[in-house]
C-alpha cells in the first residue's frame, strides 16, 4: 500500500467520479483506475462499486476512507516537521 494510492483513493472516494478525481489529481483516469484496483488486490477487498451510471463505495471502502485519511495527514504533518527541522 503507497501513500499515493492511498491519494488516490481519497479523492475518488471524495467525489465518487473517477474522471473528476483523476482531473483533480492531474493523471489520466486510466491511472487512477489502476491505482484503485492494485490497493483493491493488495487489500483482497473491493473498495468501489462501479456500474455505467455511477460510483459509490463499499462496506470496505467506507471503513477504510477514515484511516486513508489519518494517514496522509500524518505523512504530511512528519513531513512539515522534517522541513520545520531543517530551518
Amino acid at each position: 500500500m503507497e501513500l499515493r494510492q492511498l491519494r488516490y483513493f481519497v479523492k475518488a472516494a471524495e467525489t465518487l467520479n473517477f474522471s473528476e478525481a483523476a482531473k483533480g489529481l492531474f493523471i489520466t483516469q486510466s491511472t487512477l483506475s489502476q491505482q484503485i484496483r492494485q490497493l483493491e488486490t493488495e487489500l483482497d477487498a473491493q473498495l468501489f462499486q462501479r456500474n455505467s451510471h455511477e460510483v459509490t463505495l463499499t462496506e470496505a471502502g467506507t471503513e477504510l476512507l477514515p484511516y486513508a485519511k489519518e494517514t496522509l495527514y500524518a505523512a504530511d504533518t512528519c513531513q512539515e516537521h522534517i522541513r520545520d527541522l531543517k530551518q
